[in-house]
């Protein structure tokens, strides 16, 4: 599927699940072995975005703070969200199954790993983030255009629409996720 795998194959999204699962069961030379696995995406961010998520991640698996660890990778998340947007952002979406390969893998991020917090959060705050996250999906998917049947009905992507539904998405999930680091703003 354009990175070399499935639904729900993503390395973040195997890790995630891995460190929850082996997290609980106080595995924590597992969790460490299987964070070790994703330290490219971790650099990836840190390059793109100047976080470092590293040295929280090694803290809280030494100190076998679970949900530190949960925390840690729940932002590794968030970025790499951001980081998806600002490549679909750099090339304009100019490359229409790349760009949708992305954004499907966005919306599995938050669909897998954020999303329950984010309902959570509506429960007891009476928000409907989820829901409007869940909209903005859907308009992003739009604003990538179409390349049509053999080239019939081709629709031109709209990167400005693009990055204005990115935004809110990413708005509303730092209002969820306040400890979230963000790090620097990039510009398009």
């Amino acid at each position: 599927m354009g990175y070399g795998y499935g639904r729900n194959e993503d390395p973040i999204i195997t890790v995630f699940k891995s460190v929850i699962f082996y997290g609980k069961k106080n595995d924590w030379e597992r969790v460490e072995s299987d964070t070790n696995t994703i330290s490219d995406r971790i650099n990836d961010v840190r390059n793109l975005f100047d976080v470092n998520l590293k040295p929280k991640l090694d803290k809280g698996i030494s100190q076998h703070n679970f949900q530190e660890v949960v925390k840690v990778m729940a932002n590794l998340v968030f970025l790499a969200i951001r980081e998806k947007y600002y490549w679909n952002l750099t090339e304009n979406l100019s490359m229409f199954e790349r760009a949708n390969v992305r954004l499907r893998l966005t919306e599995e991020y938050y669909t897998l790993l954020l999303s329950g917090n984010v309902r959570r959060y509506d429960n007891l705050n009476g928000t409907a983030f989820h829901e409007k996250i869940f909209n903005r999906f859907s308009e992003a998917k739009i604003s990538l255009g179409s390349i049509g049947f053999l080239g019939a009905g081709a629709v031109s992507p709209r990167p400005k629409e693009f990055e204005r539904v990115t935004k809110e998405i990413e708005q509303k999930l730092l209002i969820v996720f306040p400890y979230f680091e963000s790090g620097k703003e990039i510009t398009y």
